[in-house]
């Protein structure tokens, strides 16, 4: 990610905010995908606003109109999805599937780190992009997550939240 940021205790990335006031926010996300807006639909409440994170993907986030305004969003401008890992799902690719959630990226496992409880895999999305995800370790096991593994994951658009870069 081409954006200013830092490594936090456990490695998730602190990405600095300066907000009214001059106090400094930073951001535990572990999952920020820099891009540039490709297309704003408007609709009665919320706006579907695409980014384009990479050559081959773009993203579709929901985002209430008031807030597109607010944060001067518009097609060629540079934006940053934070994701968190816990509203990833992760699938297996099986001809005809159908989803509700609007944005479905394949990728390969790079990395799992599983717990007693819960499981976090990293998946490399293309052109130096990563994705990680907290799934069960039940989860882990039956999709049976290991580096190398192609996955796709899946992720509804009301589930991103969206931050203009300015400049």
């Amino acid at each position: 990610m081409s954006m200013a940021s830092a490594t936090g205790a456990a490695g998730a990335a602190i990405v600095p905010f300066v907000p009214p006031g001059g106090r400094r926010l930073r951001a535990s996300e572990r999952n920020m995908l820099e891009g540039i807006v490709t297309a704003i639909v408007h609709g009665a409440v919320s706006a579907e606003v695409g980014l384009l994170v990479n050559e081959r993907i773009v993203i579709d986030a929901l985002v209430p109109n008031s807030t597109v305004a607010a944060l001067g969003l518009k097609p060629g401008g540079r934006a940053v999805a934070l994701i968190k890992p816990s509203f990833i799902t992760l699938i297996d690719d099986v001809p005809g599937l159908a989803l509700s959630a609007r944005n479905l990226i394949g990728g390969t496992v790079v990395n799992v780190l599983t717990g007693p409880v819960e499981a976090e895999c990293v998946l490399d999305i293309g052109e130096g992009r990563e994705l990680t995800v907290l799934v069960t370790s039940h989860s882990a096991r039956a999709l049976e997550l290991e580096a190398g593994r192609q996955i796709l994951a899946s992720f509804k658009a009301s589930h991103i939240i969206v931050c203009a870069l300015d400049g």
